[in-house]
């Protein structure tokens, strides 16, 4: 049993004033907070003399008003580090020991920290050194108690950047004690060969798990990682590059052998995604993942992510701003995440992004999981626009059920009523048959001051948790079914339903009979109209329907498709395309399909030119070198283009796609 002894720091030690030479940096981001107020309160001594006058093996307790500061370079943020913050000044790191949880909100990374010692005890564990309260039978020490934690560890100034040592594998194994618990950085280094297809351990069940890193010239050293860490499950990355970690090693009592190995924060502080020795490449981007895999690695605590990217589509709506600034949600198959980027975001519903989430953060915000970028994150262009998400039907009950799992994706609630205030602004009450839930509208919104509906009405939206309360957002004011313009039952007719911008001459339009009787192809025109004249290009019936197809009729559901003469392109099976110079078309040029001399449905806005092409779900360049195709829920023409082009098409990015041309 190690024995227990009073530890006496001599006067010598107490006389020592510690001055840390720090770079105070923050990123702004916020609205500027509070004055900071440091507290009152000095350092008398170091963590290297505190270390240097304890015994090995020995529980020994602190009697003297001796305080230390240390920045926090280690907390419990992914679980790999538990019920303990890893502080480091000039001189030495160690760790203290608490019996808490969180602790990361109360002391992040880059906090100083003032410990009070007097009253504490100090030991080692395997030859690392600790801070605690009163030791265990087995000499142990426990950890400072929750409700004692603000006694002895005073919070001091935010921010402070801590740069790691960059050190060689035998600076750590020549020099323990002086790098234990410090933030140290070991370069071009990779994962052994033998272990490149591990995690980094065993989340299944919940083992600690040690990986090898080596360098090109065969150095090694030992990874060593929880089981309860929220990026256990994760593969390790397979490049080569630095390492940022925190030394640590253990001592054998049985011979003294001493084993280094070093502890990672989280994924973040392993950057391995350079060419790996011997010439190897690895994958330049990460893998691709589903939403579903990303919100499966969070565990309880925040992390930091690693080489990864996912997809999604847009559901959250920028303009009508009852979505939190700066952020934006998306979907992919049954999951949804929001995403925060800051700043201004301009992405429209139906836009389909691939982000690359390295370093970003997986958090808990409010209650609901959000993907938070660093500041200043470029936001990814958007690979296709206008791509649609159908809402899942479901009750209220059901939505509060499996709102863990179903939170930011589109859902549609039937039937239901609002109540509480006459507008949309604030918290609202909506009921189903099925029981209630908290209907929030931003004050900022746009439609945060339209008058609530007074009957019941069919409502799109996502839902979410703010602290433990579930709530329930639309989008828009179009989320409500009894605002929104429904397309007649009767009365459908001809539409335009996908038009191709192709490279040189290849350059198609598809129409389609969206009605329920044959149309009789005589009565419809398409016409030209190019570079913003009001005027239509070319001869009046080189864009008769019945003249350029040669065909009578359309039936209901049929599709033709038309092209210039010198189209070359191979169009799906079955499918042929009738030359008409209609389809001389630019990105700039409008088109316009009448019956009976009367427009009926447009592409572009005739009389207007926009320059090189039409802004089509948000995509500026969406009419040149593109494919359009109109949302297949779309079954009347429309003459208003700005209407149209915000909210029935979806833009393909890829040149020359034809893959839909002729069905429908």
């Amino acid at each position: 049993m190690k024995t227990k002894k009073t530890l006496l720091l001599n006067a010598a030690i107490l006389l020592i004033v510690i001055t840390f030479n720090v770079v105070i940096s923050c990123n702004k981001k916020f609205d500027t907070p509070p004055i900071y107020i440091p507290p009152n309160i000095t350092a008398n001594t170091t963590i290297a003399a505190l270390k240097a006058v304890h015994t090995s093996g020995h529980a020994d307790s602190i009697e003297t008003d001796a305080i230390i500061a240390g920045v926090v370079i280690a907390n419990d943020s992914s679980g790999n580090f538990y019920k303990q913050i890893i502080i480091q000044d000039s001189t030495a790191g160690i760790a203290v020991s608490i019996d808490d949880n969180n602790l990361y909100t109360s002391f992040p990374i880059g906090r100083k920290v003032y410990v009070q010692l007097n009253g504490l005890y100090i030991n080692d564990d395997g030859g690392l050194i600790y801070l605690g309260t009163s030791p265990d039978a087995g000499g142990r020490l426990t950890g400072i108690p929750s409700r004692l934690k603000d006694k002895y560890l005073i919070k001091g100034e935010l921010h402070i950047p801590i740069i790691p040592a960059d050190v060689t594998v035998q600076d750590l194994k020549s020099d323990n004690d002086k790098y234990a618990y410090t933030l140290i950085r070991l370069n071009n280094f990779e994962v052994k060969t033998t272990d490149t297809a591990k995690t980094y351990a065993n989340a299944v069940n919940k083992t600690d798990a040690s990986i090898t890193v080596k360098n090109c010239a065969g150095d090694t050293m030992v990874v060593r990682s929880s089981g309860y860490a929220a990026f256990a499950g994760i593969n390790v990355p397979n490049g080569n590059g630095s390492l940022t970690a925190v030394y640590v090693y253990y001592k054998s009592a049985y011979n003294s052998r001493i084993t280094p190995q070093i502890m990672i924060r989280d994924t973040a502080d392993m950057q391995f995604a350079g060419t790996r020795c011997g010439g190897n490449v690895p994958p330049a981007n990460g893998a691709l993942i589903s939403i579903k895999e990303l919100r499966a690695m969070y565990n309880g605590s925040d992390i930091k992510l690693g080489a990864y990217k996912i997809g999604g589509v847009v559901i959250s709506d920028a303009d009508n701003k009852n979505v939190s600034n700066g952020s934006v949600v998306l979907q992919d198959g049954d999951r949804g995440i929001s995403v925060y980027f800051g700043g201004t975001v301009t992405y429209n519903i139906g836009d389909s992004i691939v982000l690359d989430v390295n370093n970003d953060s997986l958090i808990n915000y409010r209650g609901s999981l959000e993907i938070k970028t660093p500041y200043g994150t470029a936001k990814p262009t958007a690979v296709a626009t206008g791509i649609p998400v159908f809402p899942k039907e479901t009750t209220i009950q059901q939505l509060k059920d499996s709102l863990s799992n179903v939170e930011f994706t589109l859902v549609k609630i039937k039937g239901a009523t609002a109540s509480g205030s006459t507008t949309y602004s604030g918290s609202q009450m909506l009921t189903d048959a099925s029981g209630n839930i908290t209907l929030y509208t931003s004050p900022s919104a746009a439609f945060a001051g339209s008058n609530l509906p007074g009957s019941a009405n069919d409502w799109t939206g996502y839902g979410s948790f703010y602290n433990a309360t579930p709530q329930f957002q639309i989008r828009n004011i179009s989320d409500v079914a009894g605002a929104m313009v429904v397309s007649p039952t009767g009365g459908s007719d001809l539409l335009i339903s996908e038009y191709v911008e192709g490279s040189s001459n290849n350059k198609y339009l598809e129409i389609y009979n969206a009605g329920a009787a044959a149309a009789d192809l005589s009565k419809y025109h398409i016409k030209l109209y190019t570079n913003g004249h009001d005027a239509a290009h070319g001869a009046d019936n080189s864009g008769r329907l019945d003249s350029v197809s040669g065909t009578a009729s359309l039936a209901p559901g049929a599709l033709l498709v038309f092209s210039t003469t010198a189209a070359s392109l191979t169009l799906p099976a079955g499918v042929v395309a009738y030359p008409t110079s209609v389809c001389n078309f630019n990105g700039n040029d409008a088109i316009t399909l009448e019956k009976n001399g009367v427009v009926i449905d447009v592409f572009g806005d005739v009389g207007t030119d926009p320059g090189t092409s039409w802004t089509i779900a948000g995509n500026s360049k969406a009419a040149t070198d593109k494919t359009v195709r109109r949302k297949t829920g779309i079954i009347q023409g429309n003459t208003d283009w700005t209407s149209s082009a915000a909210n029935e098409w979806i833009v393909i990015i890829s040149i020359n796609d034809v893959s839909d041309l002729g069905i429908r």
